[in-house]
């Protein structure tokens, strides 16, 4: 009896041990429309780069799609890095060292390498898709960039976390977070979904609105998916309804996103701050 009891206690040690790394699937929407201006992408790249990529942990990954006319009939991955799939270790490096160079490592990579091509590759697509700009169709959009979404995990149960253990193989989960660079004033080539009159709208035309969505079935499975949206203001055609259409699409966007499953982080016009505290939260 005291032997069982032994082997239980050390098995239950064994098991509490046991500890499991989320990594993260950052899936970033680029609203390509024609109405975005060269300064306006430029800020959109430049958070990618300077904000995204160094805060990126090591086994992350990175989709870059657009949003725009074509994005429902001709989506693309436009850029994609996946760090897992990369080995930035050396044998060279001591035990006591190896981690923190192996870090070091990475952010050479990410900031003297990647910050470049992704720059470069966003304005180089952002050209061959000129034709594809007269609208902003965030709803497409985010429907189609849903088999870029992953529920990879290394273990199915307390067993297979142990065995990795056991085996000196990493416990993972992988957690979905889309980063959306818009002002969230969708605009589809039928005008069924055109933001742009939200200004008037009151609580009642908005619901109907995620009524017709639910019809077609255009709220997507995003359960889980961590979102978060920078650059969301009005259009220039507002005017004086401009506050207005800014509070109603935050609203459908909150709807939307909670009927999808999805968890909103942080929705404004600058959200460099949620960004980076949402991706450094658990690094």
């Amino acid at each position: 009896m005291r032997n069982l009891i032994i082997i239980l206690t050390g098995a239950l040690v064994f098991m509490t041990s046991c500890s499991s790394s989320k990594r993260k699937n950052y899936i970033l929407l680029i609203d390509n429309s024609k109405t975005i201006s060269e300064a306006t992408l430029n800020k959109y790249i430049g958070i990618a780069q300077q904000t995204i990529l160094p805060n990126m942990g090591r086994y992350d990954r990175l989709t870059i799609q657009f949003i725009d006319e074509c994005s429902m009939t001709q989506s693309e991955r436009i850029f994609t890095i996946d760090l897992a799939a990369m080995d930035f270790t050396n044998k060279a490096d001591g035990l006591n060292n190896a981690e923190d160079s192996t870090k070091a490592r990475i952010k050479r990579f990410l900031t003297d390498s990647i910050q470049t091509l992704l720059r470069t590759t966003t304005l180089t697509k952002r050209e061959e898709r000129k034709n594809c700009g007269n609208y902003t169709d965030i709803i497409n959009a985010l429907n189609e960039a849903t088999p870029l979404l992953t529920h990879e995990k290394s273990y199915t149960n307390t067993k297979d976390e142990i065995l990795n253990n056991a085996q000196g193989k990493d416990n993972f989960t992988y957690e979905n977070c889309i980063i959306i660079f818009s002002d969230m004033v969708n605009e589809n080539r039928e005008k069924t979904f055109d933001f742009t009159q939200f200004g008037k709208y009151n609580e009642e035309k908005i619901n109907a609105k995620l009524d017709e969505l639910h019809k077609l079935n255009k709220i997507p499975d995003l359960s889980g998916c961590k979102i978060l949206i920078y650059g969301a203001t009005s259009t220039m055609e507002a005017g004086t309804y401009a506050n207005k259409q800014i509070e109603n699409c935050k609203i459908f966007w909150q709807n939307f996103f909670h009927e999808s499953g999805a968890e909103l982080k942080g929705y404004a016009y600058d959200s460099r701050k949620e960004i980076t505290d949402y991706m450094t939260a658990s690094n």
